[in-house]
């Protein structure tokens, strides 16, 4: 490489990496007249790190003293003050002090639905408690966007069996649940990206299913032909009791296993309640009749303490920047590769983890983020070290860096190959935060192995052509250097 060419792309090298650091760790920063958040803003935190919400469920029967308190007499004299907590006269028994056996098999039932809606959400750290036997604490994260806070949480609590209708349902008219569609012709919901347009729930059909809703929308189709009015008959709706929980446009046969709806969904969250609920009552044995709804939302500090996401940030920060140091002392221009190499590593790490829908950094995820950077340091090291000890044996250096890398190869690709594998796997096959865990590693790794073998030996090449003494810009040293030149 000449020196000509090698000022040129380290110019432009620096400069796009100095770019992607700004954009990266700035807090904020504006084009023209909007503000942009950094892609480390984007990067979503547990609630040992982040914080975030709580609330309490109230099921049907069931008051708290604050509602209490706002109700007229008739309505309080119906309900019993128990531990705190008010219980209708209906599902209270005072000579037990227990709620009654009906009321505490649907409890049960919601709860197991409301478990079930929450763990398919993927929230890192989220908790659903049964603080008795008549109220539900739910504990989350901060959402990616805390607008959509409300609309989760209430939608997550739907009760009541799934159905669908070429019309409006109200109470006036409740019967129509059962006559166009009900849960036994879908197979299962999810949540795609959708690109500029944000988020789309997938609904998959059973066999029976594909060919009822593909009769269903041609005799819409068909209607609106026929019919110069406006009516309902371009929107089906999908209820979960007689809760509308999402709309399907029609203007078309749809003959399909899947459907995708999309134009409302700007986050993830906001998808993927609709779909964890629809899930939730495809089996009808887990449907639950018990109307709930949460009374308050907290706001939480992180639970590790406050600010702890900065320290964090600032003892990995200094990790990283003494293992740059201790490369730059030890190996000069190599070192100076390497660092390249590492901020290289880092961002493109940063801009997967924040590009990649759904993935949350709690503390196991930082020091995810610390065991795939000390295994990108590791393997530096070992291919520095091998090209020291070839310029050892009497070598040039350029010889010695050729060789050293070659040696270094079957060994970082082996390592590498069998930590991704297992990451996969454990990604694969895991939930929570254990999958975000091996995601993390998993991505981490992956990009270790590229950087070690590709981006720093050509940062490397790229750096070597600049100086006149490349044996002393790489910290070698013996008695009878060769003309490396």
């Amino acid at each position: 490489m000449g020196k000509g060419k090698s000022v040129l792309l380290i110019v432009l090298v620096t400069i796009v990496l100095a770019g992607l650091l700004f954009i990266g760790f700035t807090p904020s920063f504006a084009v023209g007249v909007s503000d942009f958040g950094s892609l480390l803003s984007n990067v979503d935190l547990g609630t040992d790190l982040g914080g975030g919400y709580t609330t309490v469920y109230y099921p049907e029967g069931v008051m708290s003293a604050s509602d209490y308190a706002i109700e007229d007499d008739e309505t309080q004299a119906d309900y019993t003050q128990y531990k705190g907590i008010y219980l209708s006269n209906e599902i209270y028994d005072a000579d037990t002090q227990q709620v009654t056996e009906e009321f505490s098999s649907e409890f049960n039932k919601a709860y197991a639905a409301l478990s079930y809606r929450y763990e398919q959400m993927g929230f890192v750290n989220a908790s659903v408690v049964k603080e008795n036997d008549y109220t539900i604490r739910v504990t989350i994260p901060h959402l990616s966007d805390d607008t959509v806070l409300d609309t989760v949480f209430t939608q997550l609590s739907y009760s009541g069996s799934l159905h669908l209708s070429d019309s409006e349902i109200t109470t006036s008219n409740a019967e129509r649940r059962a006559e166009v569609w009900d849960s036994s012709l879908v197979s299962s919901a999810g949540v795609v990206s959708a690109g500029d347009q944000g988020y789309a729930v997938t609904i998959n059909f059973t066999a029976e299913g594909r060919a009822k809703f593909a009769e269903l929308t041609a005799g819409m189709v068909s209607s609106s032909d026929s019919s110069s009015s406006s009516s309902s008959s371009g929107t089906l709706y999908i209820y979960v009791g007689m809760n509308q929980i999402i709309t399907v446009s029609v203007s078309e046969e749809m003959d399909q296993d899947t459907i995708y709806i999309s134009g409302s969904f700007t986050t993830r969250e906001a998808a993927q309640s609709i779909a964890s609920t629809i899930n939730s009552v495809l089996n009808e044995d887990d449907v639950f009749d018990l109307s709930i709804n949460y009374s308050y939302l907290y706001e939480f500090a992180p639970t590790m303490g406050e600010n702890t996401a900065a320290w964090v940030a600032a003892a990995v920060g200094a990790l990283f920047l003494a293992a740059i140091i201790v490369s730059l002392v030890k190996f000069k221009g190599m070192g100076l590769a390497f660092t390249y190499g590492f901020l290289t590593w880092l961002l493109a790490l940063l801009l997967c983890v924040s590009l990649i829908g759904g993935i949350v950094v709690d503390f196991g995820g930082v020091l995810m983020i610390v065991l795939s950077a000390a295994v990108m340091a590791g393997f530096s090291y070992y291919a520095y070290n091998n090209i020291r000890k070839e310029f050892s044996t009497g070598k040039t250096l350029t010889a010695s860096i050729k060789s050293g890398f070659k040696k270094s190869i079957a060994l970082t690709i082996d390592v590498h190959l069998v930590l991704a594998l297992a990451a996969l796997v454990l990604w694969l096959v895991s939930t929570g935060t254990v999958a975000f865990m091996s995601l993390i590693f998993l991505i981490g790794t992956v990009l270790s192995g590229l950087v070690t073998l590709l981006v720093t030996r050509f940062y490397l090449y790229m750096f070597m052509a600049q100086p006149k003494n490349k044996i002393a810009f790489c910290n070698f040293k013996r008695e009878e250097a060769e003309d490396d030149e």
